[in-house]
């Protein structure tokens, strides 16, 4: 997040409008990982010639999913400073439970490299090394990158870029009650006083 956006303080019509964002933001990242999931089961690996509309729709799915999951992480962020303003650090164990899995300069690298794919792609991006992990299986070693999703079913890892994506989504879920009611009341409040 920029600074200038940090430091901003919101207006209660900006707020309300972004209590609604970080909750559309949280749900698209549950319907997302949906699609991403039942679109690795029925086909990945094969080619956008063989099988085009699956194998062409995890491409998609996944950019959605780190679309989403950085859009939802950044926003709650914002609602976060914004309540602390107030005294309320209700949101601060959530960010900290989703640094701990997924540091916010990740997130944000898996973002940028993306939108940017065609850069890392001619290894010409600006963070090659911070995009890229080394997974060991067996005797072999893989590099993961934020083009290159690594699925290992055996060990129920997945890996984009060097964020293990189910335990990103097992802390969002479990805190996904919370942040919803949150965002709820503070949109209530702010709507009708």
């Amino acid at each position: 997040m920029r600074d200038n956006v940090k430091k901003h303080e919101m207006t209660s019509t900006q707020l309300f409008i972004l209590t609604q964002q970080v909750c559309q933001w949280w749900n698209a990242v549950f319907i997302q990982s949906d699609r991403f999931f039942n679109i690795l089961n029925v086909s990945h690996g094969g080619t956008p010639w063989d099988n085009s509309e699956n194998n062409s729709l995890f491409v998609a799915d996944r950019m959605f999913l780190i679309t989403a999951i950085y859009h939802a992480v950044e926003d709650l962020q914002k609602l976060n400073i914004e309540l602390q303003r107030n005294d309320d650090t209700s949101l601060q164990l959530i960010l900290e439970d989703i640094e701990k899995i997924a540091p916010w300069s990740d997130l944000k690298d898996l973002r940028d490299m993306n939108v940017h794919n065609l850069d890392y792609l001619v290894k010409k991006g600006k963070k090659e090394k911070d995009f890229s992990s080394t997974v060991k299986i067996g005797n072999n070693e893989i590099l993961t990158t934020a083009a290159w999703t690594h699925i290992n079913h055996d060990e129920n890892v997945i890996l984009i870029g060097k964020i293990r994506i189910q335990e990103l989504l097992n802390v969002m879920k479990r805190h996904f009650p919370f942040v919803s009611m949150k965002t709820k009341q503070i949109y209530e409040k702010t709507l009708f006083g």
